[in-house]
């Protein structure tokens, strides 16, 4: 659920806050063609990117070269439609006789970043339902359950704020509203160049043995975009804090002229309004903050792994005794080839029973991953899928690759031979 949540504020946040800040200038600020424009080509932009994500689960005739290519044409289009709506908001900001001219040119840009942004972000987005790794199990199962839910929180704190944005935007200052604006569109495209260098080279636009000195200037951009990608969506979302903080501020005093009464209170009605949503922003930029980083950090923290354990063995065998992993706990097992491969193994006590659950620290579909105990709960540490202990020892899914062993005299008896057969699993 936790990764779900991060990811779609990770992969939306920047765009719903440049929706809702477009979306605020077209409307309050623009005349009908534009918004009318506007709102045809956003609608187009979400039809093309369902189209897109189709083409790229179900057309298999498509291979990644041709991605790469389409998203190189893709990106280059959004970078240049990026500087050119940044200048042409000032242009429009700052001659006021050709605002009538300008506003439409505003729209266009802002409709090809819009559409560009859509269709390289979305379809990866509506992906997700359809990519999750249930093992096998239903939709209707409770892994899947908690991925949707956590899709639906990420996708309802990126609306949010998109909304809050919309809101502030448009009582903002042309001028505030413009700079902040600017801002946050130069750093969203920006946050871009690592894909785009990456896609120069893989298409070998740019090769670094005939390019070296471009490549040398290149290649420390790359690194700090790849690096940092957090950090562009703290300051788009800085971007927005900036106007909503302005907005709460100027809305702390009546500086409007009225002439009676009513007046004075529609407009304090109104900057109550905007301290509100101002409120509202700042509780999801928090919020977002806070997903992108602590709650990022406690998902991706490395589980604590039961220790490899000794046990009594010999030239055929290994054996463990029940004492020893009776407490109903996940036990690790290993043993050391000639190769030096440590093939491992695992023991568990199934619950309300007197049989134990026996195999290899490993499956058939993530490999030697392995397996490690989370609350009473056995847990794949590659698809974090939760193991039925009862079902330990038996195939199918992800569970533990089934191994050969009895059970004599108060002990589990591995045969060696048998755990060899697995070597290619654990290299």
């Amino acid at each position: 659920m936790l990764k779900y949540f991060v990811q779609l504020t990770e992969d939306l946040a920047m765009a719903a806050v440049f929706f809702g800040m477009l979306y605020a200038f077209v409307k309050f600020r623009f005349n009908k063609i534009c918004r009318v424009v506007f709102l045809a080509g956003s609608a187009l932009s979400v039809a093309a990117s369902v189209f897109v994500s189709v083409q790229k689960n179900t057309n298999t005739t498509l291979k990644l070269p041709y991605w790469n290519r389409f998203t190189y044409h893709l990106l280059t289009v959004l970078l240049i439609a990026s500087v050119a709506l940044a200048l042409l908001a000032v242009l429009w900001l700052a001659v006021k006789k050709w605002r009538f001219v300008t506003q439409y040119f505003v729209t266009a840009a802002g409709l090809c970043v819009l559409f560009t942004t859509a269709v390289y972000v979305l379809p990866d987005v509506l992906a997700y339902p359809f990519k999750f790794d249930l093992q096998g199990k239903s939709v209707f199962s409770t892994d899947f359950l908690y991925r949707i839910i956590g899709m639906v929180l990420g996708f309802l704190l990126v609306l949010l704020t998109g909304i809050a944005a919309f809101k502030l935007t448009k009582h903002a200052h042309h001028a505030t509203a413009v700079v902040f604006f600017d801002i946050a569109v130069l750093v969203s495209g920006f946050s871009v160049m690592g894909r785009y260098i990456q896609l120069l080279t893989q298409l070998q636009i740019i090769r670094q043995n005939r390019d070296r000195e471009l490549f040398r200037f290149l290649f420390p951009i790359l690194q700090f975009v790849n690096n940092n990608k957090d950090l562009f969506i703290f300051g788009v979302l800085a971007c927005i804090l900036a106007v909503a903080l302005i907005q709460f501020v100027r809305s702390c005093r009546v500086r409007e002229e009225y002439d009676n009464p009513a007046q004075l209170r529609k407009i304090r009605a109104g900057m109550r309004n905007r301290r509100r949503w101002a409120i509202v922003l700042a509780l999801c930029v928090a919020m977002s903050v806070v997903n992108l980083t602590a709650i990022d950090a406690y998902n991706n923290k490395k589980p604590v792994e039961a220790p490899v354990e000794q046990c009594d063995m010999d030239s055929q065998n290994m054996y463990v005794s029940f004492s020893q992993v009776d407490d109903g706990h996940l036990h690790r097992f290993a043993y050391t080839t000639e190769n030096g491969t440590e093939i491992r193994f695992i023991v568990i006590k199934k619950p309300n029973s007197s049989s134990y659950g026996v195999g290899l620290d490993a499956c058939d579909i993530c490999g030697e991953a392995g397996y490690f105990e989370r609350s009473g709960q056995i847990v794949c540490k590659r698809c974090d899928v939760v193991m039925n202990v009862n079902t330990i020892g038996f195939k199918g899914g992800c569970n533990p690759i089934v191994i050969d062993y009895t059970v004599r005299d108060g002990q589990i008896i591995v045969p060696i031979e048998g755990l060899i057969l697995h070597e290619r699993k654990f290299k």
